[in-house]
């Protein structure tokens, strides 16, 4: 028993300075939430923690929070995100579909396309826009962690 509760531990800590080592720069950190956020978004469904990690380690941020932040795309959220990013397509794409297309024979291919086109224009806008509202509250909270962490060593 003491033997994993020795384990549990020393994860707990491995994780906490895998984390707090970005947060030197608020910037940073606040990169690595914004990029997750986004791909957790994007339509890349079932790659999006793998090109989050890609992503990540190419602008050299924290993985770790970058990965953890890709999971905003939980099964309880994706009806409101695929709600959303078609709702966002519909007005940028500046199209309305008619249900009377299933009437006509090619109508179901037209649909689907017309569909497709709106889920994955507005996905990428509601990606982008969430990344930056991420971005913009979790530079504010790491910079507040920041002056807490240097309050403490001056103490």
């Amino acid at each position: 028993m003491k033997f994993f509760k020795f384990e549990k531990e020393k994860i707990k800590e491995f994780l906490i300075n895998l984390t707090h080592e970005s947060l030197d720069s608020p910037s940073r950190a606040a990169s690595a939430v914004a990029v997750g956020i986004f791909f957790g978004i994007s339509p890349f469904w079932g790659f999006q923690l793998f090109l989050a990690l890609i992503a990540a380690s190419f602008l050299k941020l924290n993985r770790i929070i970058a990965g953890v932040s890709t999971n905003i795309s939980v099964p309880p959220f994706i009806p409101f995100i695929v709600y959303s990013s078609v709702k966002l397509g519909d007005i940028v794409l500046s199209k309305i579909l008619h249900l009377d297309m299933f009437i006509k024979s090619n109508g179901i291919m037209k649909y689907l396309s017309d569909s497709i086109l709106k889920y994955v224009t507005g996905s990428f806008l509601l990606a982008s826009i969430c990344a930056l509202f991420s971005w913009i509250l979790s530079y504010f909270l790491a910079f507040i962690l920041m002056m807490k962490k240097k309050d403490r060593m001056n103490v």
